[in-house]
């Protein structure tokens, strides 16, 4: 007798189907959990150095007032690029004057039932280190959402799938070496003298031998119908058919879809990718285009706090053009 186990599900839920931003105990709930975000920004090493490329470019894009520290700065851009939503906390001195913007971490930041109202809350199932700040002490930046407007969105959401789908061909490649480069055996045997608790023995034997995740091995007793002699075959052998490098490349085009930034930019080379013959050009396309609108919207800051904390740079570029 020959069974399979059951299929692996690559995603649990489909996460992107999600109705309302729940209010549970006078805090909204993001519309997605936020530390599945803050974890596909590690599963895919494109999607984690555009991240860091559009924190860094923007970072040296600004010049910032002695309020915002640079280290605050980029930790806001951080969760602003990452999740969507970006917070700091306004300090003021008894004369209400605001001396320091502090960055306050995006993962454990709520909305309260009231609007404008924030709580800092680090554990989800109690109250231990939770924070309820006022109104006018958080400066709330976020990314809109079509379908809410209390929590941001990141752009780069509709390429979750292809993020996490490279990730999985990764981990089954890694899987798969480790099995031996296999994807489990095969033990066909020809003997009529075998009885069903020998057979069961041998079953349980080669069950404890199976691979990780889905590789398991497959035992069949002919019953000497034939004369081969026992034979051990591995299953799926990686020179039949791959798809991992087709899956890889097309999952890594979604990415740099949804985060637009030019492979020049990113100092990374593609296969069949051709480098531009002006870097200078293409880096001021995704100044005009990208950085521009990304730091027109940190600026809000400058409205919240009533002065200028973020002013952004005139342009410079990579090379000083030659007359």
């Amino acid at each position: 007798m020959i069974t399979f186990s059951t299929p692996e599900s690559v995603m649990t839920s489909d996460i992107l189907s999600y109705m309302e931003v729940a209010l549970i105990d006078g805090l909204y709930e993001p519309p997605i959990p936020l530390d599945t975000l803050a974890k596909a920004a590690r599963a895919n090493p494109m999607h984690g150095s555009a991240l860091y490329v559009k924190r860094n470019m923007a970072s040296s894009s600004v010049k910032l007032s002695t309020l915002l520290s640079k280290r605050d700065f980029k930790r806001f851009l951080d969760d602003f690029l990452t999740f969507g939503n970006s917070y700091l906390l306004v300090i003021k001195n008894a004369f209400k004057e605001v001396i320091k913007l502090k960055h306050l971490p995006a993962l454990y930041m709520r909305a309260q039932e009231t609007i404008g109202r924030y709580t800092y809350k680090p554990n989800a199932y109690n109250d231990d280190g939770r924070i309820d700040y006022k109104d006018g002490q958080v400066f709330h930046l976020s990314e809109y959402d079509i379908c809410q407007e209390i929590y941001g969105m990141p752009q780069y959401i509709g390429a979750l799938s292809s993020i996490w789908l490279n990730e999985d061909a990764t981990l089954f490649r890694r899987k798969y070496y480790i099995n031996g480069a296999h994807a489990g055996y095969l033990l066909y045997m020809n003997d009529p003298n075998l009885t069903d608790k020998q057979e069961k023995e041998i079953e349980d034997k080669l069950r404890k031998q199976a691979g990780l995740g889905a590789f398991k091995n497959l035992f069949i007793n002919g019953k000497g119908k034939d004369g081969k002699p026992p034979e051990l075959t591995p299953i799926g052998q990686v020179e039949a058919k791959d798809a991992f490098k087709d899956i890889k490349g097309m999952t890594t085009n979604d990415v740099l879809a949804s985060h637009r930034i030019p492979l020049d930019l990113m100092s990374i080379v593609r296969e069949g990718f051709s480098s531009s013959s002006d870097l200078n050009k293409v880096d001021r396309i995704f100044y005009k285009n990208e950085l521009v609108p990304l730091l027109e919207s940190v600026c809000e800051l400058n409205d919240f706090v009533g002065q200028e904390v973020v002013k952004i740079k005139e342009y410079e570029g990579l090379e000083p053009t030659l007359t």
